[in-house]
């Protein structure tokens, strides 16, 4: 069985969702039905651990306010597939455990691609370590916000991202850019801490993957290229243990 929970504030929705939920996979069990940001705070602080869910199926907008104000402070146990009225959302869908975003109203075949899509990241299926953080389910793209569009980076081209004043962009394997969402470099460094990044500077981090060759710039001091050509600095007081970080 595959344990779900739904989040929707309306009836009606909940019982189409429940319907072609059905029709989909039998295997689908709907263990929780919530309908407000409160009722999902209350679920993700003192339940979520227990109902052991592998999917959730989350409207945005609930009658006592934006679900995101849960999203952002508790952590999420499992894949998310929004289903909302509103496209304002999609870059905040994607930052958390989101994988699906469905515009209502939709059909059984766009349920259906997104179903198809959480089977095969639950392929095979990742055991919890521990319940923080989304320990069932870690992200490994980032959703990159472009005029209209949402387009998404695979960390693992990602050579270093970099802080300049407000903004906070990444680059990949050809130097090209992509603005982040993230309001820091400290938030960023945050979001990437299950992968190999290092903050070498102030303004910069690394993934060490794409670290080619190191040089000596000056005492205490090094330069670093990077397999995307980018040729950085280490501040004196992170080389030592960037040096150590590398071994």
């Amino acid at each position: 069985m595959i344990n779900a929970v739904i989040i929707e504030d309306e009836p009606l929705a909940r019982s189409k969702l429940k319907r072609l939920l059905n029709q989909l996979d039998a295997s689908i069990r709907v263990v929780r039905e919530l309908e407000s940001v409160a009722q999902v705070r209350q679920w993700l602080t003192e339940q979520a651990s227990q109902d052991k869910v592998q999917v959730i199926f989350s409207d945005i907008q609930l009658n006592d306010g934006n679900v995101f104000e849960v999203y952002q402070q508790q952590p999420q146990p499992c894949p998310i597939i929004f289903i909302t009225a509103y496209d304002d959302f999609l870059l905040q869908a994607f930052e958390s455990q989101g994988i699906a975003y469905l515009l209502k109203p939709y059909n059984s075949q766009k349920l259906e691609q997104a179903w198809a899509k959480f089977c095969a990241l639950s392929v095979p299926k990742p055991k919890a370590v521990n319940a923080t953080a989304g320990a069932l389910y870690k992200q490994h793209r980032l959703a990159i916000k472009h005029h209209q569009q949402v387009y998404f980076l695979d960390i693992g081209e990602i050579t270093h991202v970099q802080a300049d004043g407000g903004l906070v962009m990444a680059f990949d394997r050809e130097a090209k850019r992509h603005f982040l969402s993230f309001s820091s470099l400290q938030a960023a460094e945050q979001a990437l801490a299950d992968y190999p990044f290092f903050r070498i500077n102030r303004s910069e981090l690394v993934q060490r993957e794409h670290v080619q060759s190191l040089q000596r710039y000056c005492k205490n001091t090094l330069t670093i290229t990077l397999t995307c050509g980018a040729q950085l600095k280490t501040s004196q007081s992170r080389t030592a243990a960037f040096k150590e970080w590398l071994r």
